[in-house]
């Protein structure tokens, strides 16, 4: 009998408040510019990197309603997925932590109002380091020395840095500026007169689905391999691809973003830490080059990285 009431007490005494509810867990939202099979594999990644930790993610399409505004601001923690997600949260100004990702770094260089606190806003890039895809070029290509690099609207200072890099590890880099696609052709043949590794950077105003096969052919005719930044550009006839995928950048997202919630701040952006590497043995035969299998190749470049 004592211990049936002692039990009625406790239950009495819980409902009347005597007894804190538990903590509830940081309601994070993730912000993805549309419903695609890349965003979506980024967001699970995201996702459960966060629920591992306890946080419940809750997901929001662009565009955004009137009553989203509410809860992004009541968030502690927005993660925006690719360019138009990232343009959408950045406009509202929110006053929390933001992690921008899946998006170039020219495009987060754009952002309206990210340099208002650093250690509120952040990213993770989707584009490779330059001197990562130089250090590729190196092990891949031992025998080639000329880098050609088309400069576009969103391009300059990530070919700024391309050109640095080949620099450092005694490259020859070639630029030519392209203000649009009709430029391009012309400056690939001033270009590739001589044949030179043709480097694909991220500028959809010359790179993109319109001019991918016209450049790849362009290139084959002037014996030039050409180094993509997806397996796309492999598909369509590229000699190989460095990029990271999907999930790979949504679990770094993820880890930062856990990061950011227990310590109230983010670190600065970075560049995708794990990558992968496609090749195409085919275009290497026909055009003469020994090429490695992709694996070695992406053993090689872990280990200049010093990439456990």
């Amino acid at each position: 009998m004592f211990l049936l009431r002692l039990v009625l007490v406790c239950v009495l005494f819980a409902v009347a408040g005597g007894l804190a509810p538990p903590a509830r867990a940081a309601g994070v939202i993730l912000v993805l510019s549309e419903e695609s099979s890349a965003f979506s594999e980024a967001a699970e990644a995201l996702a459960a990197e966060l629920r591992s930790a306890g946080h419940r993610p809750q997901t929001l399409i662009v565009p955004l309603r009137a009553d989203d505004a509410a809860a992004l601001s009541g968030a502690p923690l927005i993660v925006t997925l690719g360019t138009r997600a990232a343009h959408a949260v950045s406009s509202l100004a929110p006053r929390t932590l933001v992690l921008h990702t899946l998006l170039p770094r020219s495009a987060f260089e754009k952002l309206p109002g990210k340099g208002d606190d650093s250690r509120r806003t952040s990213a993770v890039f989707i584009d490779q380091p330059a001197a990562r895809q130089i250090e590729l070029l190196r092990i891949a290509l031992p025998e080639w020395s000329r880098v050609a690099l088309v400069v576009g609207r969103e391009s300059s200072e990530l070919c700024a840095r391309l050109q640095a890099s080949a620099r450092d590890k005694r490259l020859r880099p070639m630029l030519e500026t392209a203000s649009g696609e009709s430029d391009l052709y012309p400056a690939l043949q001033r270009m590739l007169v001589e044949p030179a590794v043709l480097l694909a950077v991220p500028d959809a105003s010359l790179f993109n689905n319109r001019t991918i096969s016209n450049i790849l052919l362009t290139a084959y005719h002037h014996r030039s391999p050409v180094i993509g930044f997806s397996p796309a550009y492999v598909k369509a006839g590229a000699l190989l691809a460095l990029y990271s995928t999907p999930t790979q950048i949504g679990q770094q997202a993820g880890e930062v973003a856990r990061q950011g919630l227990a310590s109230g701040s983010l670190p600065p952006p970075a560049a995708p830490r794990h990558f992968r590497i496609s090749t195409n043995p085919y275009v290497a035969r026909s055009l003469g080059i020994g090429l490695e299998d992709a694996s070695v190749l992406r053993e090689r470049l872990e280990r200049a990285e010093g990439t456990p």
